[in-house]
């Protein structure tokens, strides 16, 4: 089989604004988009405690009913929405869906998914923080199947959901290291999580990869025993030189 025959990855944001990466031995997505999704399954029972701490509204009262002399609501209905099982979706004029999805709910549909696929007993009764590792225990799997790019893009959105709500106030680390992918130095690492990543937004031009701090390490680590490698050569050759001289 010729080098570098896996197909393209189907993630959906692989490459940033580039080509996607390739797919993984067996897999129709990259080792950066598996990563990506662990990342953002493991994280789930984080956003669900974090949105629970920013339930009340902020300054300007909360929502009011359209018409309504009263006060404005108690907690935020976004934010509600991405916290409850079902939640009605809120949507625009336009009937388009407009509002956050509902963490419970993402996570129920695909293990019940899942389990259809394998013939496997739903966890009906399970948490938001059982359901990811349920999840996560089938993510191997998931990742041939025809539909992950789906699972990708909904399971990513809740991260991403939950951020525009109620922003992180943590702080993000910009590296001065070169990404592994694309070689631009252009990888953050948000504090508390265990994830290097390399910025993919337009302005900034990375490649989206991800991994975890510890395969960064080695990465780095390796960067570094070869920077010494060429050094020491390079004052081998320079002594051998002045040794025929």
């Amino acid at each position: 089989m010729p080098e570098n025959s896996n197909p393209l990855c189907i993630g959906p944001r692989c490459g940033g604004g580039g080509e996607p990466r390739q797919a993984d031995d067996g897999r129709l997505i990259c080792k950066g988009c598996v990563t990506r999704l662990q990342r953002d399954l493991s994280i789930t029972p984080l956003l669900m405690r974090w949105l629970e701490q920013h339930k009340a509204p902020g300054q300007g009262g909360g929502e009011k009913v359209s018409g309504s002399r009263e006060a404005g609501t108690p907690t935020r209905l976004d934010v509600l929405a991405m916290l409850h099982d079902g939640a009605a979706p809120i949507h625009g004029d336009d009937d388009d869906q407009i509002g956050p999805p509902s963490i419970p709910s993402t996570l129920k549909n695909w293990a019940w998914l899942i389990s259809e696929h394998r013939g496997l007993v739903y966890p009906e009764r399970s948490d938001v923080a059982e359901l990811a590792h349920w999840l996560l225990l089938h993510v191997d799997w998931a990742t041939s199947r025809p539909w992950i790019d789906d699972m990708l893009g909904e399971i990513g959105a809740l991260r991403r959901w939950a951020h525009s709500l109620a922003p992180w106030a943590v702080h993000v680390q910009e590296l001065v290291g070169p990404c592994p992918y694309c070689d631009m130095r252009t990888l953050i690492r948000v504090s508390g999580e265990r994830y290097i990543e390399c910025d993919g937004r337009e302005e900034v031009g990375g490649c989206g990869g991800l991994w975890t701090y510890e395969a960064y390490e080695d990465h780095v680590a390796a960067l570094v025993k070869a920077d010494k490698r060429r050094k020491t050569r390079k004052v081998e050759a320079k002594t051998k030189r002045g040794m025929a001289s």
